[in-house]
C-alpha cells in the first residue's frame, strides 16, 4: 500500500493585546468653580483642567481656573462668572479661562483668546484682562466687543466704560463708543469714534432653532462592556414637534466614567463620534468601559444640546475572565495591578476582539509568548501581551493589522 505524506503549512497569527490600567484616587479638591455655562447653542466644547479631554459643554456646566472652551460653526455660548460678569462667545472661537477669587464674589480674570469673537459685560469691581496673539485689553466695569482674526489681528470696540489696549509696541486708552485695532509688530491704532449703527450686532442674532434629545433603547442601569443603542431625536424649538426636515450631523461625547461610541455596529469604538441624522432621527451604539456614572451629550449647529446620565455596574464574569487570563500569564502581575482599573484595551495586530483573545487565553487555544509592563510617570501602567496560537489548535485566520480601541 502506497503511503502518501502531506505537508501542512499552518500560519500562526500573533496578536498584541494592550491593556491600560490606572490608579483610582479618591479625595477632596480645594478647587472651586469660577463660572457657569449660562447658555449653549450648537457645537460648544470644553476641556476641563480637572478632567482633561474635549467634550460637549452643557447648560449649567461649571467652569474652573484653566478650563478651555471652543465653539464650532453656527454655535454660541454665554458664561456667567461668580462676580456676575457675562461673556458671550461667537461661533468659531477658542480661548482659555484663568480666574481667581480676590475677595468674596470678586474675581481677577484673564481670558487667553486664540481666535474668534466675544462680548464682555464686566461688573463693577471685577478685573478682566483679555490676551490675544497681538494685544492685551485691561478691563474694569466695562462692556466691550473683541474680535480676533486668524492672523492674530485684534479689533476692540468699547461700548461702555474705558479699556487700556496695549502690546509690546505701545498702548492706547479706548473710551466709550470707540474702536481700536492691533496687529503683529504694530502698536494699537489710535481709538476712533464709532456710530451706534456700526456696533457689532451678532449677539442679538443668535437663535436656537432645534432641541436635541438623547435616550437609551431601554431604561435602567447598564452592564459594563455590554453595548446598547442610543436614540437621537430632534425637536423644533418653536413648537416642540419632531424636526422631520433635520438632516444634519451631530456630535456625541461623554464625561465621567469612561464611555465609548460605535458608528459601525460595534466594529470600532471611540470616545466621541459624529452621526448623520435623517428626518430628525438617528441611532448609535454605546458602552461603558468602567463602572460608575457617565454623562453623555449630543450637540449640533443652531441647536440646544441634549444630555443623558448613564449608570454602569461591573460584570463579575468579565472581570473574572480578565483576572484569570492575567494570572495565567504571571501570578505576580495580578498583584501589581491590584486596585487598578482598565482605562482602554485594543488589538494592535491580528484579528479578533480583546474579549475573544482573553477567552482564548483562558481556554488554552492561545498562549502568551512574552509581555511588557511599562509604568508611566502619570501613574498609569501599560501591559503589552504578545499572544500566539497554541501548536495544534485550529487557526484558519489570516494575519491582519486591524486595531480596536476600547
Amino acid at each position: 500500500m502506497l503511503n502518501t505524506n502531506k505537508i501542512i503549512l499552518v500560519r500562526y497569527k500573533i496578536r498584541f493585546l494592550v491593556l491600560w490600567f490606572c490608579i483610582i484616587t479618591f479625595g477632596f479638591s480645594a478647587t472651586r468653580p469660577v463660572a457657569v455655562m449660562s447658555k449653549v447653542i450648537g457645537d460648544v466644547k470644553v476641556d476641563p483642567v480637572t478632567d482633561p479631554g474635549w467634550r460637549s459643554a452643557t447648560w449649567g456646566g461649571k467652569l474652573f481656573d484653566g478650563d478651555q472652551l471652543q465653539t464650532g460653526e453656527a454655535s454660541f455660548s454665554s458664561i456667567m462668572f461668580l462676580d456676575r460678569s457675562l461673556v458671550k462667545i461667537r461661533a468659531n472661537s477658542k480661548f482659555t479661562i484663568k480666574s481667581k477669587r480676590t475677595v468674596k464674589r470678586e474675581l481677577d480674570t484673564e481670558i487667553n483668546m486664540k481666535v474668534g469673537e466675544l462680548n464682555l459685560t464686566a461688573t463693577k469691581g471685577s478685573q478682566f484682562k483679555i490676551h490675544t496673539p497681538t494685544s492685551v485689553a485691561s478691563v474694569k466695569g466695562t462692556e466691550l466687543n473683541l474680535l480676533v482674526n486668524e492672523d492674530g489681528t485684534s479689533v476692540l470696540t468699547v461700548i461702555e466704560g474705558t479699556v487700556e489696549f496695549m502690546n509690546e509696541m505701545g498702548k492706547v486708552l479706548a473710551t466709550e463708543m470707540t474702536t481700536s485695532s492691533s496687529s503683529k509688530d504694530k502698536a494699537p491704532s489710535a481709538p476712533k469714534e464709532i456710530p451706534k449703527n456700526e456696533l457689532p450686532t451678532w449677539v442679538g442674532k443668535v437663535k436656537e432653532e432645534w432641541r436635541l434629545n438623547l435616550s437609551p433603547d431601554k431604561p435602567g442601569e447598564k452592564n459594563i462592556g455590554k453595548p446598547f443603542n442610543l436614540q437621537i431625536t430632534v425637536e423644533d424649538a418653536k413648537d416642540g414637534k419632531m424636526a422631520l426636515d433635520y438632516n444634519n450631523e451631530v456630535n456625541l461625547s461623554s464625561s465621567g466614567a469612561e464611555f465609548v461610541f460605535s458608528v459601525d455596529g460595534g466594529q470600532n469604538w471611540t470616545p466621541d463620534a459624529v452621526v448623520k441624522l435623517t428626518k430628525g432621527r438617528g441611532v448609535i451604539k454605546g458602552k461603558s468601559i468602567a463602572s460608575g456614572k457617565s454623562t453623555l451629550a449630543v450637540s449640533g449647529g443652531s441647536s440646544s444640546p441634549g444630555e443623558l446620565s448613564i449608570s454602569t455596574k461591573q460584570q463579575e464574569t468579565s472581570k473574572t475572565k480578565i483576572e484569570q487570563a492575567l494570572e495565567k500569564v504571571d501570578p505576580e502581575l495580578t498583584e501589581t495591578l491590584a486596585g487598578k482599573r482598565i482605562m482602554a484595551s485594543w488589538v494592535s495586530k491580528g484579528t479578533g476582539s480583546v474579549e475573544s483573545i482573553i477567552e482564548a487565553i483562558n481556554s488554552g487555544t492561545l498562549e502568551v509568548t512574552s509581555k511588557d509592563v511599562i509604568e508611566n510617570q502619570d501613574g498609569t501602567i501599560r501591559v503589552i501581551l504578545r499572544v500566539n496560537s497554541v501548536e495544534g489548535s485550529n487557526s484558519g485566520e489570516e494575519e491582519s493589522d486591524q486595531e480596536n480601541e476600547f
